[in-house]
């Protein structure tokens, strides 16, 4: 079983890394290179927002398909159309279809997302779920991370539409290595099965609410904002680049080079905070430190801007950005029962998915009218608030059949 367990979790792994390619490197070259395919700096927001939107009502409904269907095809589906909408980054020019593929990239993460987070939950127990949850997250978005780099690398020396291309074959054989993807049985229903309904929070361990809270702020502010906003960042701040000797590394490499070490670092802590939490048998306490490190890097780039602290922020931001989530997703997987897990995870995407949507379309519209820093500073001030609530939970008893 742990054979298979690990086989799992490796899997889903390397095919959501593969289907993370083209959307990884959207976010770091469109905010230098919009003008390429046809767009303006206004609707770069759109573009980075419209998939997290567009995905909010399917999350749902990936629940309930992993719920009634099991999530191994949804998650195959999944990684198939992402690799469709990668592909038609190459082909499409103009605003309307790039948006088109936008919404699609968001049907495909939805579906896959949700069942990846149910299948990792599947093959846990309560004494691994962290360090599973630390395993997955992190590193398919670290491989994701790792394909920006190349990416941006091959826009910046073939141009954008040959660099889509190469990434979209890629992601191609993400397809085929999902469907090795082993057979997870669904757990056993003590009660008829039904779709999460918002009314099934009322009367609940609240800490559910507060991991349904806690995720929307994390990726408003995160992933939102500071994902879609950092090559922004970068070109403000370090508008010609960095030198390393006679070459200069140029805005999108170096916006996908960070972000690589920005998953770096998360791959690095990943497993071991996840293991932490699991043997302190306290999530909200490695939550908060996590959190608090988010905190400090937001407050660090506000101030700062010379290269050694960026790197130094990248580095701190790494911890929150990525840890909180796969951290929260073990939470579920210790409150909620097993076979409500794939509903209730679909709401937690949802929640997710709608902060991350808003973020670049409030952060672009700040931007123009003060410092990028400003907006970092605002969203550290705002993250720590969390603080305190998610330290409370820690007073609450265990809950195991709270859904």
């Amino acid at each position: 079983m742990r054979d298979k367990a690990l086989r799992v979790i490796w899997t889903l792994t390397g095919c959501t890394a593969l289907a993370l390619l083209g959307d990884a490197t959207l976010y770091a070259v469109l905010p230098t290179n919009y003008a390429a395919v046809g767009v303006t700096a206004m609707q770069v927001g759109w573009l980075l927002s419209i998939n997290r939107l567009a995905r909010i009502p399917i999350n749902l409904l990936s629940g309930r398909l992993c719920t009634h269907w099991g999530a191994r095809w949804p998650y195959i589906v999944g990684v198939g159309v992402g690799a469709l909408s990668t592909v038609g980054y190459a082909l499409a020019n103009g605003f309307a279809p790039l948006l088109a593929l936008r919404a699609l990239w968001g049907v495909s993460w939805a579906l896959l997302v949700v069942a990846a987070n149910t299948l990792v939950l599947q093959v846990s127990t309560e004494a691994n779920r962290g360090r599973n949850s630390g395993i997955y997250t992190p590193y398919s978005f670290f491989g994701g991370a790792l394909g920006a780099v190349l990416g941006g690398v091959l826009v910046d020396h073939l141009g954008f539409r040959p660099a889509m291309a190469i990434l979209g074959a890629l992601t191609g054989i993400g397809c085929a290595l999902a469907l090795t993807l082993p057979h997870v049985d669904p757990p056993v229903r003590t009660r008829p099965a039904r779709t999460f309904r918002w009314d099934d929070l009322r009367g609940l361990d609240r800490r559910l609410v507060l991991v349904l809270g806690t995720i929307f702020v994390h990726r408003l502010f995160f992933a939102g904002v500071f994902y879609a906003t950092f090559g922004y960042y970068l070109r403000s701040r370090l508008p010609n680049g960095v030198a390393l000797g006679v070459w200069v590394m140029g805005g999108a490499t170096l916006t996908s080079v960070l972000l690589w070490l920005k998953d770096l670092v998360t791959v690095t802590a990943g497993p071991t905070l996840g293991r932490l939490s699991d043997r302190l048998q306290d999530r909200p306490l490695v939550l908060a430190l996590s959190l608090g490190c988010g905190v400090a890097g937001l407050l660090l780039l506000a101030f700062g801007g010379h290269i050694l602290s960026v790197l130094v922020s990248v580095a701190l931001v790494a911890v929150a950005y990525g840890m909180l989530p796969p951290l929260l997703v073990a939470w579920v997987g210790d409150i909620t029962l097993a076979e409500r897990r794939s509903s209730v995870l679909g709401v937690f995407q949802a929640m997710g998915d709608l902060g991350s949507g808003l973020g670049p379309l409030f952060a672009y519209r700040l931007v123009e009218s003060v410092d990028i820093g400003v907006v970092y500073g605002v969203c550290a001030v705002l993250l720590l608030l969390l603080v305190l609530p998610i330290l409370r939970a820690r007073q609450h008893t265990a809950v195991s059949s709270g859904v």
